[in-house]
């Protein structure tokens, strides 16, 4: 059985972009918005869940609302968050820190860095 990756962000080319990269070797799950991916989690934690590639700038429910879950719950130790914006403004990139996250990629990016992001998220938690 092939590991679930969630892909949390609000644009659905990026989303798209992300799928396409890693559905050869992962179950690819899809949220638009942070109260979205937290449902996904919910669903696929207690499975095979790898990781989380997650946007910080969403509408409605930002990427902070999915990095409180996973500090309420302490599911950050268990399920590596690899943090993918378009933000790169030093005061979000300190926020996000401020959590267990593995790294930060920032778009554009392309399906290779992906994939190598996805890989030390999920050697990371080894």
């Amino acid at each position: 059985m092939k590991g679930t990756v969630i892909v949390v962000d609000d644009s659905e080319m990026i989303r798209n972009i992300i799928s396409k990269a890693l559905v050869d070797e992962y179950n690819v799950v899809e949220a638009s918005d942070g109260r979205a991916a937290i449902e996904e989690v919910r669903k696929y934690k207690d499975t095979n869940l790898l990781c989380v590639l997650l946007d910080l700038r969403m509408p409605r429910y930002d990427g902070f609302v999915l990095l409180e879950y996973f500090k309420t719950y302490n599911l950050a130790d268990k399920i590596p968050v690899f943090i993918i914006s378009g933000d790169d403004a030093k005061e979000t990139i300190e926020r996000a820190f401020t959590y267990n996250v593995v790294d930060m990629l920032t778009k554009p990016f392309s399906p290779e860095k992906i994939k190598e992001a996805v890989t030390r998220a999920i050697n990371s938690k080894n």
